[in-house]
């Protein structure tokens, strides 16, 4: 009970000096909380608490990604994030997450125009979706669409175009499937991204292009056009060769993996599903 007190607040003596922190404060403090619990159980805890969950405050940043692993359903996922997104009326800067969708990305396109980072590997997004809402995209500074296999050439390129503030671009994706030890076949080389990001993000000072299936030409538009590249990975991206000086033009970069590094994956196992529940009068569709 004593516990309850100090922390909820209560009827107890802690009540009081709950009750003196500003929303702005608790906020703060509630930012370290992963957001699935603020969303799931913070509100429960006491009338304060729940009141300030209530405002946009605490909501500015949602980081869902361990989360979404673990439901590993795009429709929840949607659902959880248009919600959190009415949560925060349109006022998050960060929204961090797998699997979403076209439904949840237009909702957080849609109503977040103070969005600045956009991370959502392993989504299921679409070019078409992503041109739908082209202009509403414009503050984002670092985005991360690797894994993203309904995203094309055609979906970076309007992004490119868009995203004048971007800065920082994350498109790594799985290796190809062929056999070890086999020669790539020249019908592997491709490319389209390598020369969407090379004509529309010269801005970029952070670009991963993991498995990429460009060549040293896709490479060296990247690097006559990018000159801001403080960062580059390409590991894994085997249609390079480096050959004469584009080796010489890729070691000016402070920080430069080259395709034959080796990368080491973690996978996540665990499958059990977590749901967030949020009540909700009615839903707003995107």
């Amino acid at each position: 009970m004593q516990k309850q007190r100090l922390l909820g607040g209560g009827n107890g003596g802690g009540d009081s000096k709950w009750a003196e922190l500003t929303p702005e404060v608790l906020a703060s403090i509630f930012a370290l909380i992963p957001t699935d619990e603020l969303a799931r159980t913070m509100s429960f805890v006491c009338r304060s608490w729940r009141d300030v969950l209530a405002e946009p405050y605490c909501w500015s940043v949602v980081s869902l990604e361990d989360w979404c692993r673990r439901v590993d359903r795009a429709d929840v996922i949607d659902f959880v994030v248009r919600q959190l997104v009415r949560r925060s009326r349109g006022t998050i800067r960060r929204l961090s997450v797998y699997h979403l969708g076209d439904s949840g990305f237009a909702h957080a396109a849609l109503f977040c125009r103070s969005l600045s980072v956009l991370e959502m590997a392993v989504s299921f997004v679409t070019d078409k979706m992503v041109k739908k809402h082209e202009s509403l995209l414009s503050n984002l500074t670092l985005l991360d669409i690797s894994h993203c296999a309904n995203i094309t050439a055609q979906g970076i390129e309007v992004l490119g175009k868009n995203c004048k503030a971007l800065v920082d671009l994350r498109r790594n994706m799985p290796p190809p499937e062929i056999t070890h030890g086999d020669a790539l076949p020249s019908s592997l080389v491709d490319e389209g991204e390598a020369m969407a990001v090379a004509n529309t993000m010269v801005g970029l000072r952070h670009l991963e292009l993991s498995y990429g299936r460009f060549s040293d030409k896709g490479l060296v538009a990247i690097l006559s056009n990018c000159t801001a590249l403080g960062f580059l990975d390409i590991r894994g991206c085997w249609c390079v060769r480096l050959a004469d000086d584009v080796e010489s033009m890729c070691q000016r970069i402070e920080t430069f993996f080259d395709p034959w590094v080796n990368h080491i994956f973690l996978e996540d196992d665990d499958s059990s599903e977590d749901v967030i529940e949020i009540s909700s009068d009615e839903e707003d569709e995107a």
